[in-house]
């Protein structure tokens, strides 16, 4: 029973990632919940401009902005079946990236304000939800923007994947950042801060090396 139990789990999850993962994801959460508290009676900046403030708002975008978790759960779980090296630079690259969140959410910390009209409809009554459930705090960078990015930069270059879903892969991570700013989640600052955040933490994992996230090659 309990073989089974690790073959199962192991055509989801490889051995080798399993644990570097679920660190991850313990690590992730406390960055983000951490620093929420530890901020909630801070001055926060809204970095919204003129521009965002012509940008209309896009209930129908809520669809987008909530397939983020299937799409960064899916990739988070894909990109572990691409072997030791790929699979712990990504692990890597996510520790490194939310490292530099953390400190960002805790020397400038931002909010913004969200539109009273929601409009009526389904949309309009999801993205209430969202509103509900998600404080407009922790917004610089997105962390929508950087999962999604980050998982596409992965993805973009395993050739073992087929170009069709790592196309796909690309053009979902856009709508993924444009439904933020869409949805009015995010100001287009908190956008290019999440993409450029894992274009860096991507490249510097590339050199970076930790023991235990350090695939052995020489075997």
């Amino acid at each position: 029973m309990k073989q089974r139990m690790r073959n199962r789990i192991g055509r989801i999850v490889p051995a080798y990632y399993l644990l570097p993962a679920v660190i991850c994801l313990i690590y992730d959460t406390t960055i983000y919940s951490g620093t929420q508290l530890l901020t909630a009676g801070w001055h926060h900046w809204d970095l919204t401009g003129g521009l965002e403030r012509q940008i209309p708002l896009l209930p129908e975008f809520t669809l987008i902005y909530l397939l983020f978790f299937p799409f960064w759960i899916g990739n988070f779980l894909l990109i572990g079946h691409l072997g030791k090296e790929t699979a712990y630079r990504f692990i890597r690259a996510d520790l490194l990236a939310w490292t530099v969140c953390g400190i960002l959410f805790l020397v400038f910390p931002t909010t913004n304000i969200r539109p009273q009209d929601l409009g009526e409809g389904i949309w309009s009554g999801l993205l209430e939800l969202v509103y509900r459930m998600d404080p407009p705090t922790n917004l610089f960078p997105s962390i929508h923007c950087l999962a999604s990015w980050l998982c596409f930069a992965v993805l973009r270059r395993q050739q073992e994947i087929p170009r069709w879903y790592r196309v796909c892969c690309g053009i979902m991570a856009i709508l993924i950042c444009v439904s933020t700013v869409a949805v009015r989640q995010h100001v287009l600052a908190d956008v290019a801060g999440g993409i450029l955040l894992a274009e860096g933490a991507w490249a510097a994992a590339g050199a970076l090396k930790i023991p235990a996230l350090t695939a052995r090659t020489d075997k």
